[in-house]
């Protein structure tokens, strides 16, 4: 930096022609080629006329402002990964089915499957065993030299429901007739199955309603016995999604995220996953996490037994419950609520009202509820920045909105030009600044160098003087005088000076 000329307090009266200004053209080049390009905070420029006996100069106001340098470069908008919320009911009520062919296994569901009335659960040597809907184990033959019994009331009215009596001939009793025997061979012509019109022991199961598969416990290629455990099934939900969370929704603590049978679930803030049901007498941080939830939405004080359900506790759920809609009974089903540490925004809704509630399902697929922005820091502008510094995001629709930069990778990496950069995160602070921009391509401008307070003109205000160092021009009372200045910070063509007898107010010629 240039040390300043002695301050200069020649007056001019008007007259140009004793001041040096060979030097001027040249070096207001010189010195508007040195400015970044940059941004500055506020700054008000007016136009005056200084009247003298013989000339008019235009002139600036000097200002006591801040000056900041900005350097900007490109960022990508989104919202992180993706993670599916999945629909759950109670993981009580697993039942293990126990084989009744022997043989070797076939095919074999996948765990999660749903499985309905005239599914196929899995094959014995090539042979399929069906499900069909009852209240009753199957523990017999089930054919024409069949005895009478509500196990064949059963049969007829799930090859009723299924469409295999389409003349109606089936009087559904407990009796086995030929129209009976009918409907099964048109069931075992769709599932591959011998067509005999029976269901030997093993051909067939009963399940109370719509099931899935919790556990295969055997595999394609296993030698299985009668009587081994090969499925664990457990009920599926008999429920349709009523409503579910719009895409691109922030949902808070407090907040449903979908209905099933008007059934509400909620979201609740916690680390630990929902994995019980949750009643009088429960302890465990999952207790702690819904206590919290609970006194956080103001149904409860601090006088709960933290980490123990109790009778506080009981009051505050119900309390609770009426407000959502949901059942009061003060027990917490698993499935009526979903711990995660924070907020979220539904990415994409997958169930939609009106489709039915598979266990283990994913109903909407979520992010973060902060909005990302990612950027490709060169490797020469790492030192620019630190984690917590507040950016400025200039969004395609030409608004600036603040972020803060949440991280900086520490591994450099290379692009496809091979330049070396670190990854850059920018969250959003306002989190609806920037809803359905996703990818939307953005700027982030940081600041690399600034300066507070201080005494600012524009830079065509310098005068170059012949014997080194820098003045500007002040106008005061018809008269003009010069004042040495040394110079500072440049920012978007203006410069911090510090000079004798120089202060914010007084009017300086500009060309």
């Amino acid at each position: 930096m240039m040390a300043p000329a002695e301050p200069l307090e020649t007056e001019t009266n008007g007259e140009r022609g004793g001041r040096r200004w060979w030097p001027l053209i040249v070096a207001a080049v010189v010195v508007a080629a040195t400015i970044a390009t940059v941004g500055v905070l506020g700054w008000n420029s007016g136009t005056s006329a200084t009247e003298s006996a013989e000339a008019s100069l235009s002139t600036v106001t000097v200002q006591r402002r801040d000056l900041v340098v900005t350097e900007t470069v490109s960022g990508v908008l989104g919202y992180g990964d993706s993670e599916p919320i999945p629909f759950r009911t109670s993981s009580e009520g697993v039942d293990t089915v126990f084989g009744g062919l022997a043989g070797v296994v076939t095919d074999a569901p996948d765990e999660g499957v749903a499985v309905v009335a005239g599914d196929v659960l899995y094959d014995v040597n090539t042979a399929p065993v069906v499900i069909l809907y009852g209240d009753t184990p199957v523990y017999r033959t089930i054919d024409r030299r069949t005895s009478d019994g509500p196990d064949i009331t059963f049969v007829e009215q799930s090859l009723v429901d299924l469409g295999y009596d389409p003349d109606g001939d089936i009087e559904i009793d407990e009796e086995f007739t030929s129209a009976t025997r009918a409907a099964i061979e048109l069931l075992q012509e769709d599932i591959g199955a011998e067509v005999d019109g029976g269901f030997s022991l093993g051909e067939m199961l009963f399940a109370p309603g719509p099931t899935y598969v919790a556990e295969a416990l055997v595999s394609v290629g296993d030698q299985v016995q009668f009587g081994q455990p090969v499925i664990a099934l457990s009920a599926a939900p008999e429920g349709t999604f009523t409503s579910v969370a719009e895409e691109g929704a922030i949902i808070v603590q407090g907040d449903v995220l979908y209905r099933v049978d008007n059934r509400p679930t909620v979201l609740l803030y916690g680390e630990s996953p929902v994995f019980r049901t949750l009643g009088v007498g429960e302890e465990g941080a999952d207790v702690a996490q819904l206590q919290a939830s609970l006194i956080d939405l103001g149904f409860a004080s601090g006088d709960l037994e933290i980490g123990t359900f109790d009778d506080v506790t009981l009051e505050a759920v119900v309390a609770w419950q009426l407000s959502i809609g949901a059942q009061p009974d003060g027990v917490v089903n698993h499935g009526e609520i979903v711990f995660l540490p924070g907020s979220l925004r539904v990415g994409e809704v997958v169930a939609s009202a009106g489709e039915i509630a598979m266990n283990g399902s994913p109903v909407v697929m979520t992010s973060a509820s902060s909005t990302f922005v990612t950027v490709d820091l060169a490797t020469t502008d790492q030192s620019l920045v630190d984690v917590g510094d507040l950016v400025d995001v200039g969004l395609p629709d030409e608004v600036d909105v603040q972020g803060t930069v949440t991280s900086i990778g520490t591994v450099a990496q290379t692009n496809q030009a091979g330049e070396s950069f670190f990854e850059m995160v920018v969250t959003i602070n306002d989190p609806e600044a920037a809803v359905g921009l996703d990818e939307a391509p953005v700027d982030v401008d940081i600041v690399s160098d600034s300066a507070s307070n201080v005494l600012a003109v524009p830079v065509t205000a310098l005068l170059a003087l012949s014997e080194g160092g820098y003045a500007v021009e002040v106008v005061d009372n018809g008269s003009t005088r010069l004042i040495g200045v040394e110079t500072g910070l440049f920012a978007d063509g203006l410069v911090e000076v510090t000079g004798d007898s120089l202060s914010a107010g007084d009017l300086v010629a500009v060309p």
